[in-house]
């Protein structure tokens, strides 16, 4: 009985062990308030916390045994919220910038080296009976950049853009789950955080 317990014991220590090891690492983002440069007004707010949620629901890579956890910030720029990202723990930042949001009665700006997620989107035209018919259709772009806490030089960022027939703060959200995926990405490919 004896020999039963501690055989039992034992298999159980060793499983643990192995569970643990297999335990995915939790890597910080910080997410601060979106800056707006565009004309049309999007709360920065809301949008920073859509990009939390977008974060936090990336599945685990299983290779790596790798997890994103965000956490929201309240500042907007590098000195305010790089204080209360390293008091959060935080290993990376991401900030993002909407720098244009129209619709497509606005005049035309194109930005050079952006990511375009619906590049075949279709204007609203005046001589097109069928488009008149459409919601309104707004495009956005927003840039980001990754950080590691602390440190001044950006690990990645680039301008995204989107174009869709739907109501312009979704136009955004749908860029925000594009920039999770680009910054759970760039996370995956950096080397991991020091530890102080």
């Amino acid at each position: 009985m004896h020999r039963f317990a501690c055989g039992s014991l034992l298999c159980f220590g060793l499983l643990s062990l192995g569970a643990f090891a297999q335990e995915n690492r939790v890597i910080k983002v910080g997410v601060p308030v979106m800056q707006n440069r565009a004309d049309r007004s999007v709360p920065g707010n809301i949008e920073r916390d859509r990009l939390v949620a977008a974060l936090n629901q990336e599945k685990p890579d299983k290779k790596l045994h790798l997890k994103i956890q965000a956490v929201a910030l309240d500042g907007t720029t590098p000195g305010d919220a790089g204080p209360e990202a390293k008091q959060k723990n935080c290993d990376y930042v991401v900030y993002t910038t909407l720098v244009e949001l129209r619709s497509s009665s606005d005049p035309a700006m194109g930005r050079p080296g952006t990511i375009e997620t619906n590049p075949n989107g279709v204007w609203s035209t005046p001589n097109n009976p069928s488009a008149r018919a459409l919601d309104p259709e707004y495009r956005a772009t927003v840039e980001y950049r990754l950080y590691r806490t602390g440190n001044p030089d950006a690990l990645s960022g680039a301008p995204f853009s989107n174009r869709q027939n739907m109501p312009e703060m979704e136009v955004v959200a749908q860029i925000m789950n594009q920039i999770a995926n680009r910054v759970f990405a760039e996370v995956k490919k950096a080397p991991p955080p020091m530890q102080e």
